[in-house]
């Protein structure tokens, strides 16, 4: 009887190989699911045993997916959402919008513009990825976050531009080698906190994380007292809470990441999504002033 329980199915499983179905990749699904590679294996393997037969096979460094397997598992997943809806639809009289906490401050400053349509949300403030859980869940009817890089976008889709703003004074760090510049990230499992150092990896920037955070607010607070730099959204320039005086761009160039509006049909409809998420698509692409970039160049960085 153990071993009937072992090799059974769980929904942890089918949702890690939802996640390889989705990004055809065992590092890609690792990493939308914020566990170990090890992990997707492991579930993997257990699919295997249960169902008889395997979900992928490799093809030199490419993995085809079985179609009629991720068929049958989208539609026992699906079926698992939608019967956790069932009394959540008829309780529930306000439309809960989730907001990724480096864009909450947008809409909390611009809310107004949304008119008589804000009277019926409730918002929901947290990362990317406990939006990601609680909109699977049945939790939000709608939710704005960020996306992981492999991850397959929905309709309503916009870039995010991110610029590393620090303190001037830290540019000394980078002119003594063997020391790391400085910074502040977003958490490696999260999506902004995957393509900040994917953009270091590839630009070969030498660094150490002073600090992990998952909300704009913190991130600038620890950027404005000088600790480190981190990636900051444009908007923040040009926002009227915010204060980095004494601040400049330390490293040329920027993140471009992407942002992507998931929202339930059945209670929300494409008028009422397409009206917040323009509001903060907006937002993200209004230029700021320009920022000053501190000298000296990448190049004598590395």
């Amino acid at each position: 009887m153990s071993g009937h329980r072992q090799d059974g199915l769980s929904f942890a499983t089918l949702r890690a190989a939802e996640a390889v179905i989705e990004t055809k990749s065992l590092t890609g699904a690792a990493l939308k699911l914020g566990i170990s590679q090890p992990a997707i294996s492991m579930h993997l393997g257990r699919l295997e045993r249960a169902i008889g037969t395997s979900l992928i096979k490799k093809v030199g460094n490419k993995i085809i997916v079985k179609e009629e397997i991720s068929r049958l598992i989208r539609q026992v997943l699906d079926l698992e959402r939608r019967l956790k809806t069932v009394g959540y639809e008829r309780n529930i009289s306000k439309l809960k919008v989730g907001i990724c906490t480096y864009c909450a401050p947008l809409l909390v400053e611009r809310r107004n513009t949304l008119g008589k349509m804000r009277e019926g949300l409730t918002l929901r403030i947290a990362d990317s990825r406990r939006l990601e859980e609680m909109y699977e869940q049945g939790e939000l009817d709608a939710v704005f976050r960020a996306l992981y890089p492999s991850e397959i976008a929905p309709d309503l889709t916009t870039e995010f531009s991110m610029k590393w703003v620090g303190e001037k004074h830290l540019l000394d760090f980078m002119k003594h080698d063997g020391q790391g510049l400085p910074l502040v990230l977003p958490s490696p499992h999260s999506p902004l906190g995957a393509v900040a150092r994917e953009w270091l990896r590839r630009q070969e920037v030498v660094y150490d994380v002073v600090g992990e955070v998952d909300d704009i607010m913190t991130a600038i607070r620890l950027v404005s007292s000088g600790i480190a730099l981190s990636p900051l959204p444009a908007y923040v320039r040009d926002s009227p809470s915010v204060d980095l005086n004494g601040c400049a761009q330390i490293l040329p160039g920027q993140l471009e990441a992407r942002y992507g509006m998931f929202f339930d049909e059945r209670r929300f409809n494409l008028r009422a999504a397409l009206d917040i998420f323009e509001l903060l698509k907006g937002e993200l692409e209004r230029m700021p002033p320009p920022l000053e970039v501190a000298r000296p160049s990448l190049a004598a960085h590395q």
